[in-house]
């Protein structure tokens, strides 16, 4: 990051993406070349058959990936692909191609052109929409289960959740985060805060947030009301829930969830909180502005590069709650979703897997990324992140927060994209308008409910 303003809009692009508003990003319901989908069960005896692969013939796997669109992450993700391609790859007989995705519209387009599209860092909200319509194929019917099985059973299993689809996994979590407050050392010590106390309630972060104002003239709280999935772990939090359990009917409109809302639009409005889009709150945390941040690790390093630069520290506090209750974080990110078309193909694929999400995967993920690592156990690994964690505590918060998580909502069905339009702008008009707040939840819950298949 040369200059802040530059990187920090590409960072917070970045937040946009993997924060699973996909803002910008189609269903694909009018695709028809995902048939394949439509009756996966009479594939699986053979799609479950691992191929065999020729080092002398290597097999080519399609990866696309918004990382590899973006500076801050590109680096880390074309690591990953080229230690593949130089060791696990080159020995087995596949060789990895990067494709660049930033709206995840090249996947989409390439699908509709008959092109192979094999592995997608796909995030999670619009998942039922292209396992409809895309021809993407749950884990369960392309790769052996006992093979599975052994490789997943070091990953945190709350982590294994989150791409499930009717009891079947349509994507195996891969880079991801739990919501982190960020916190600017400066102006909390110049306005007599402690900044390795940092606020643990709602209520504490609003007298936080005034007092920051009150006593350096800056912002004292940043969320921005299009973040997307923040919004659902403050819902959760406070004993509400976005979509029901069978996912066949939105229910973000009960009095918990108002109350939640109604609390966000109180702290927004109270003179003491950023406002704007998230790249512009983003902006201003960056520039030393804005007393706290509320957003995903994989900003870590431009903030950290830019509170240095800036000369103030960093510290980081986890999702407030409401009241004595505990706080229930979602997830921001991806999973891999998969559409490998012959037994060779389900070989390669799955080399390919196993190395990006097992310990050299993950490893990388978090030292270059800034992600949270899912196999849990490389932060007391010395040959794992021990170091990197012990040198960078905040991340301590992530994976503590990992043993709460509940999984951001996969909306239901072809009309993923409007059900994810219609939450959204019902929030930000919750939050940032005058707009009553119970109406407005309601008549887009009815909206979505509408929509439902």
């Amino acid at each position: 990051m040369k200059r802040l303003a530059k990187g920090a809009i590409a960072l917070m692009t970045v937040g946009s993406l993997i924060m699973a508003s996909a803002c910008g990003a189609n269903s694909g319901s009018n695709n028809t070349s995902g048939n394949a989908a439509a009756n996966p069960s009479n594939q699986a005896a053979n799609q479950a058959e691992l191929g065999k692969l020729d080092p002398a013939n290597p097999t080519k796997v399609t990866f696309y990936s918004y990382s590899l669109a973006y500076p801050t992450m590109k680096a880390g993700m074309e690591q990953l692909i080229k230690e593949f391609n130089d060791t696990v790859g080159k020995e087995k007989g596949v060789i990895v191609e990067g494709v660049p995705d930033a709206t995840f519209q090249q996947y989409k387009a390439d699908i509709s052109a008959g092109k192979e599209v094999d592995v997608v860092q796909h995030t999670f909200n619009l998942l039922d929409s292209s396992r409809l319509g895309l021809g993407f194929k749950a884990y369960e019917d392309v790769f052996p289960k006992a093979e599975l099985d052994e490789h997943l059973k070091d990953i945190s299993p709350n982590a294994l959740e989150l791409g499930k689809i009717d009891g079947k996994m349509y994507g195996l979590a891969f880079t991801f985060s739990t919501p982190i407050v960020f916190i600017n050392g400066k102006l909390f010590e110049e306005a007599g805060l402690d900044p390795a106390n940092p606020p643990k309630t709602w209520d504490e972060v609003k007298a936080a947030s005034l007092q920051i104002k009150e006593k350096t003239g800056k912002d004292g709280f940043g969320l921005s009301p299009q973040n997307g999935w923040v919004t659902e772990g403050l819902i959760l939090s406070n004993g509400g829930r976005v979509l029901s359990e069978d996912r066949k009917q939105a229910v973000f409109a009960s009095k918990e969830s108002v109350d939640a809302i109604s609390m966000w639009k109180d702290l927004y409005m109270n003179g003491a909180s950023a406002k704007g889009t998230d790249t512009e709150v983003s902006e201003q945390f960056m520039a030393g502005n804005l007393g706290m941040y509320v957003s995903s690790t994989s900003l870590y390093s431009g903030i950290k590069k830019a509170s240095e630069a800036g000369g103030w520290k960093v510290y980081g506090g986890a999702l407030p709650q409401f009241g004595d209750k505990e706080s229930i974080p979602v997830n921001s990110g991806s999973v891999l979703a998969v559409r490998p078309d012959s037994p060779e193909k389900n070989a390669a694929v799955w080399e390919f897997i196993k190395f990006v999400t097992g310990d050299r995967g993950y490893t990388i993920i978090t030292s270059q990324i800034g992600y949270l690592p899912l196999r849990t156990k490389l932060a007391d690994d010395p040959n794992g992140l021990k170091d990197f964690v012990e040198q960078n505590p905040l991340y301590k918060i992530n994976l503590e927060q990992l043993s709460r998580i509940q999984p951001v909502a996969i909306w239901p069905g072809e009309s993923a994209t409007e059900m994810v339009t219609a939450f959204t702008d019902a929030i930000v008009k919750s939050v940032s308008t005058d707009a009553d707040v119970e109406q407005t939840l309601k008549q887009a819950q009815d909206q979505i409910n509408g929509l439902m298949p």
